[in-house]
């Protein structure tokens, strides 16, 4: 799952054209012809169906590795030690704030992302009705990037407008954004019944498990200011089921991740601000994150911070789930339903993968379930949400005056940031758009 050209290589390649065509060019500089240039009539044509599905991909890394910096400062997954104010604004708590120049600026990202996976599927739906598109894997990729973006925006965002290019739409709500996981398992089912490939079959299937899962959580957590710490565990019997599955046809360590040659967006992508520019490191939860069992440093974590680290500044993995987390998934399940055997059965198989000692009751099991999902799930954009649903709360968050704070409104996620409201008149005035 990989894109055929990278940007680095393709912008090359405009600039060499470019040159080459102004030096000829006997009327004006600017009285060039880009053969790079696609009209967009070209995406009627059955032979852009791969490279379609590609783009897709392309733009869903550029949103996760944008929206992922954001999400996790404001968890206590990063921590902010830079310059910009609005970093800091994440950093306390202050995820309301609609005018963040970060979350802002991430913003175009998951527009591009969410609207080109819809728009692939259109095309890709249509060439295969027509029986003129020549590899129906393409279709089973398209539906599961879009179950990904969905998935993602209901994960981060209190709100969200489904315009089409410049044709505005109204906000949803944050009572409809639950909604966008029953559309990601929808596209999942589609892709499972064309996917042939048992590593597609596999990514798909543990990725509609944790889909279910998230929007257990997501009930949780909802309608903000209302969060469910009592009751926070779920119990999804559609998850468990999918869960099952994926595990009995994979590896013990089975992992979904998204790797691809692109580079993510200059100087917002996680890598760079992390590993290059130094705006934020790794939180001093987890560089300190001990094993409540062995009170060593957490093995899990220190694995996890070292291959982030060796990606280095432009691009690397992405973590879309795991055995791992499908095995917390029915450990939580069971542990809902107070099988402690069995819960007990899956954090210890998942422990066993990193020679953690097992875990016999030395401290309570659902706190043995908040430890291993934070040890296991960083930067995958869970931690948040599971803040809110156990009750947690980071240190550095604050009561802000100016705008809603985690601190203070439990399960606050970003809201519909501005440059999409200059835009968008119907996120201010609903009465514009007719509503």
């Amino acid at each position: 799952m990989r894109n055929l050209i990278s940007p680095r290589v393709w912008s090359r390649g405009i600039i060499s054209g470019v040159m080459l065509t102004a030096v000829g060019a006997c009327s004006s500089i600017l009285d060039v012809k880009n053969p790079n240039n696609v009209p967009e009539s070209a995406l009627e044509n059955p032979a852009s169906a791969d490279a379609q599905a590609n783009g897709s991909l392309a733009a869903l890394v550029r949103m996760l590795s944008a929206t992922t910096v954001p999400y996790s400062v404001a968890t206590d997954e990063l921590d902010w030690i830079g310059s910009r104010d609005a970093w800091l604004d994440l950093e306390t708590g202050g995820l309301g704030n609609f005018l963040n120049e970060f979350t802002d600026g991430a913003f175009p990202d998951v527009g591009t992302a969410r609207y080109l996976a819809d728009q692939t599927i259109t095309k890709l739906e249509a060439f295969d009705k027509a029986g003129t598109l020549v590899n129906r894997q393409s279709l089973a990729r398209a539906y599961l990037y879009a179950a990904i973006t969905y998935t993602s925006i209901a994960d981060m965002y209190d709100d969200y407008a489904f315009s089409s290019k410049t044709t505005p739409a109204a906000p949803v709500g944050r009572a409809n954004m639950g909604k966008l996981y029953d559309k990601a398992i929808g596209y999942l089912d589609k892709s499972l019944a064309i996917a042939t490939a048992s590593a597609d079959r596999y990514n798909i299937t543990a990725y509609r498990a944790r889909v279910k899962h998230a929007k257990g959580v997501w009930g949780k957590i909802s309608p903000k200011g209302t969060v469910n710490t009592a009751n926070p565990l779920v119990n999804d019997a559609g998850a468990v089921a999918d869960a099952n599955a994926a595990i009995a046809m994979s590896a013990a360590d089975a992992k979904f991740n998204l790797v691809n040659n692109l580079e993510a967006t200059a100087g917002i992508n996680i890598w760079f601000e992390v590993n290059g520019r130094n705006e934020h490191r790794v939180g001093a939860a987890y560089t300190n994150l001990k094993d409540p069992i062995s009170g060593a440093i957490d093995p899990t974590a220190t694995a996890s911070l070292a291959a982030f680290k060796a990606f280095g500044t432009q691009s690397g993995t992405l973590w879309m789930t795991s055995n791992r987390e499908l095995r917390l998934i029915l450990a939580e399940a069971a542990l809902s339903a107070g099988n402690i055997g069995e819960f007990t059965t899956q954090i210890n198989t998942v422990r066993a993968l990193d020679g953690k000692p097992a875990y016999a009751a030395q401290i309570p099991a659902q706190q043995m379930l908040v430890y291993e999902r934070q040890a296991q799930l960083w930067l995958m954009r869970r931690r948040l949400a599971d803040m809110y649903r156990f009750g947690l709360t980071d240190p550095k968050w604050v009561n802000n005056p100016n705008f809603e704070s985690a601190f203070t409104v439990k399960g606050l996620l970003f809201p519909i940031p501005n440059v999409e409201r200059l835009g968008n008149p119907c996120i201010e005035t609903p009465s514009k758009c007719g509503s």
